[in-house]
C-alpha cells in the first residue's frame, strides 16, 4: 500500500453579494495559480469538469509520482489528495505547503492542513505536518517494501518494481527497478539493515528544492521516459525538460555525480548551444561503463489484461481505449475489450468468430497457451504512401484484443506477424 497525502478544506465566499465559486471556477483559478507561481516544478495541469459545476484538477509535479488531484464540488467543499512514497519524503512536505498556499491563494481554508489520517484500497495517508513524522511514515513503509521484495526473491521471482507505473514492464539486470535505477540483491540485503543506504531510491529526500532534488527528477525522466534516440512529435520536451534540470541543478551544485555520457547523449540527440556543452562532452569523455535507462532494452507494455514486448525507443499514447507505440516506420495500435454472452465469459472462438470473419480466406490462425487468434496482412495506400498492415485478433476466455501493425519496410511482414503472435493475456 502506497503512502500518500490528502487534506480538505472549505472554499469561502466571494464577491460583494457574497457567493461560493463554482468548483470550476475554483479549479481554473488554483491552476492558474499554480502556472503563474511554479511553472518550473508543474509539469502540467489538466482540469475536469465533473458536472452541476464540480471538477477536479489534475497537477503533474514530478516524474515519480502520480499527479497530485484537487476537487472542488459546487457546495465549496474542497480536497487534495497525492501518492508521495515514489517520490519521497521531500516531495510530501514540499506538497503540503504548496497546497497550504494554494489555498491561501484561492480563499480555501484548510481544515486538515498537516493532512488527514485514512485509506483507500491502494494508499495510506500520513497524518502530521512535521519533518520527523513524515520522514518516519515513510522509513517503515519504505522497509516494508523492501522486506516484500526479499522475500519474492527468496521465491524466484524476478522483474520486481518499486514505485513504477504498473502498466509498464521494464527489463533489467538486478533485484529491483526503481525510479533511479536498479538494485542488486547485495544492495537490498544492506538497505534492509542500514536504513540510510536505502533512502536512495527516493529522488526527493530533503524538505528544499536543491540540487539534489533537481537532478533526482532529470534520473528519474532519464530512466524511465527518455527513448536515446533522436526525438519523434511531441518527444523533444521531455529532453529539453531533462537538459534544463541538469543544468540548473549543475549551477547550484556542480559537485554532484551527474550522468555525463548521458548528458552528451542527450545534447547530441537534441542539439544545445548552452555554455556547459564543452564542460559536458569534457567530462563524458572520460566515463566508461554501461548507461543509464530503462528503455534501451525492449519494454513489456499492459493494456486491459494484455501484456506486449515492444522495442524500448517506441513513443507511446495511451487512452482510456487504446494503446498506441511506434518510431519511425513502424507502429503498433492495441485495443481491448472484456467479452461476456449471456452473462458468462465469451469463448475466444465466438468472439473471433463475431471481429474476425471479415478477414477473409488469406487469414492466419494461432494459438499458445489460453490464446487463440486470428490476422491478415494487407497494404495501405491512402496516407499517399504505400504500408504494410497485419490486422488481427487475439482471444482468451472473456477477454478480446484488437491489433493494427503498420510498416513502410515490406521486409518487416515477419516483424509485424511476430509482433502480434507475441500478444499473451495476464
Amino acid at each position: 500500500m502506497d503512502l500518500g497525502l490528502y487534506m480538505v478544506g472549505e472554499a469561502a465566499k466571494r464577491g460583494l453579494v457574497a457567493r461560493l465559486p463554482s468548483g470550476q471556477r475554483l479549479m481554473g483559478d488554483a491552476g492558474d495559480w499554480l502556472t503563474g507561481e511554479v511553472p518550473d516544478l508543474v509539469r502540467s495541469v489538466r482540469l475536469d469538469r465533473n458536472g452541476e459545476d464540480a471538477a477536479s484538477l489534475f497537477v503533474d509535479i514530478h516524474p515519480a509520482a502520480l499527479p497530485l488531484r484537487l476537487h472542488a464540488s459546487n457546495a465549496g467543499a474542497v480536497d487534495a489528495m497525492a501518492v508521495t512514497s515514489a517520490a519521497g519524503p521531500g516531495y510530501h512536505t514540499y506538497l503540503q505547503r504548496l497546497i497550504q498556499r494554494i489555498g491561501t491563494a484561492t480563499d480555501v481554508s484548510w481544515t486538515t492542513p498537516d493532512g488527514a489520517a485514512g485509506t483507500t484500497g491502494t494508499t495510506r495517508f500520513v497524518a502530521g505536518g512535521d519533518r520527523a513524522t513524515v520522514e518516519r511514515a515513510m522509513l517503515l513503509w519504505l522497509q516494508e517494501a523492501l522486506k516484500d521484495i526479499r522475500d519474492a526473491r527468496a521465491r524466484g521471482d524476478d522483474g520486481i518494481q518499486l514505485s513504477l507505473p504498473r502498466r509498464t514492464r521494464f527489463a533489467f539486470d538486478g533485484a529491483v527497478a526503481t525510479p533511479l535505477g536498479p538494485r542488486d540483491d547485495a544492495w537490498l540485503a544492506t538497505a534492509l539493515e542500514r536504513p540510510n543506504v536505502a533512502i536512495d531510491v527516493w529522488p526527493w529526500w530533503s524538505d528544499a528544492v536543491d540540487a539534489r532534488s533537481l537532478l533526482g527528477r532529470a534520473l528519474c525522466l532519464m530512466w524511465s521516459e527518455i527513448r536515446w534516440r533522436p526525438p519523434g512529435a511531441g518527444e523533444a520536451e521531455v529532453m529539453d525538460e531533462v537538459l534544463e534540470l541538469l543544468r540548473r541543478a549543475y549551477v547550484l551544485d556542480p559537485s554532484l555525480d551527474y550522468p555525463w555520457a548521458e548528458w552528451a547523449e542527450l545534447i547530441d540527440d537534441r542539439g544545445s548551444d548552452g555554455s556547459l556543452v564543452d564542460t559536458v562532452r569534457d567530462r563524458a569523455a572520460r566515463v566508461d561503463g554501461p548507461r543509464i535507462g530503462y528503455r534501451r532494452r525492449p519494454v513489456t507494455i499492459r493494456h486491459e489484461g494484455w501484456s506486449l514486448k515492444v522495442p524500448g525507443s517506441f513513443g507511446e499514447r495511451w487512452t482510456s481505449d487504446e494503446w498506441w507505440g511506434g518510431e519511425a516506420g513502424r507502429s503498433i495500435t492495441l485495443a481491448a475489450t472484456i467479452t461476456e454472452a449471456d452473462g458468462q465469459p465469451m469463448a475466444p472462438e465466438a468472439f473471433l468468430a463475431r471481429v474476425a470473419g471479415d478477414l477473409g480466406d488469406d487469414a492466419i490462425s494461432h494459438g499458445h497457451g489460453s490464446v487463440t487468434g486470428r490476422a491478415r496482412l494487407t497494404t495501405d495506400a491512402s496516407s499517399g504512401v504505400q504500408v504494410g498492415v497485419v490486422e488481427g485478433y487475439s482471444a482468451v476466455s472473456g477477454s478480446g484484443a484488437a491489433i493494427r501493425i503498420v510498416f513502410h519496410d515490406p521486409s518487416d511482414w515477419e516483424w509485424a506477424f511476430g509482433m502480434w503472435r507475441s500478444l499473451t493475456h495476464d
